[in-house]
């Protein structure tokens, strides 16, 4: 009998995250997705270390069997995660070569991060505060991030010497930006228990992950454009791109 492939760190991460549903909730996922959420959540709880394949198993609602299918060890589990930094990365690592403005692959970068945030298993706030705690297990967790980050100060700088954006910290500009997408998340997942009719004292209007993409890059895209009014013409020349 031939012996069962055991996936690696890279083919567990090429494996999608899922595609989003037309709706406003929190998409359900594959069993996958939900493994990583399930994993993130445990692991934000009580520790990398302290969590074990049967504890991610039973909170993920699967037999350790199933489990395996999916993931043949802890470290891969904990390795999907990182998909929250490294999925943008690779995209704006992709059409950073690619001719066009750098409003316009700052727009691309900003709607897609927010789009594969709020349709993410794993929750972004709960991953940095298990990463802030255990840097060394997360070393390229953060460097994913770093460069992230470094690509917004550097599309932002490209902006200001091009006389696209308003002189900035570009800096400041890449704190805010990458933020700025991680709450857009928090509200996505949490919209639910807010809807109108609903028991909270705070209600609003439920929202499409694709809707709060669009105009995450856009009030990050107005507030850097030397011409605002130039913002509709970037828009119309994103619309072009299926970057979901």
């Amino acid at each position: 009998m031939a012996s069962q492939h055991s996936p690696t760190v890279r083919e567990e991460l090429s494996r999608p995250l899922g595609r989003p549903r037309a709706t406003g909730d929190l998409p359900v996922g594959s069993p996958r997705d939900e493994i990583i959420a399930a994993a993130g959540r445990l692991f934000a709880e009580r520790g990398y270390a302290q969590v074990t394949m049967s504890d991610i198993a039973r909170a993920a609602g699967l037999q350790q069997s199933s489990l395996y299918y999916w993931f043949r060890k802890k470290e891969l589990v904990l390795h999907a995660t990182f998909a929250v930094n490294r999925v943008p990365l690779e995209f704006i690592n992709r059409i950073g070569a690619q001719s066009g403005s750098p409003a316009l692959k700052l727009y691309r970068l900003v709607r897609f991060d927010t789009l594969q945030l709020c349709n993410s298993p794993c929750d972004v706030n709960e991953l940095e505060r298990l990463a802030e705690g255990q840097p060394e297990l997360f070393a390229d967790f953060w460097q994913d991030r770093q460069r992230l980050h470094d690509w917004v100060v550097t599309l932002v700088n490209a902006g200001v010497e091009e006389g696209q954006f308003v002189a900035s910290d570009p800096e400041l500009v890449a704190i805010s930006v990458l933020s700025f997408d991680e709450g857009m998340q928090k509200r996505f997942r949490h919209q639910t228990e807010h809807r109108p009719g609903g028991a909270s004292l705070f209600r609003h209007q439920t929202r499409q992950a694709e809707e709060l993409a669009e105009f995450a890059a856009a009030t990050m895209l107005r507030a850097l454009l030397r011409r605002p009014a130039s913002l509709s013409l970037l828009q119309r020349q994103a619309a072009v791109f299926s970057d979901d």
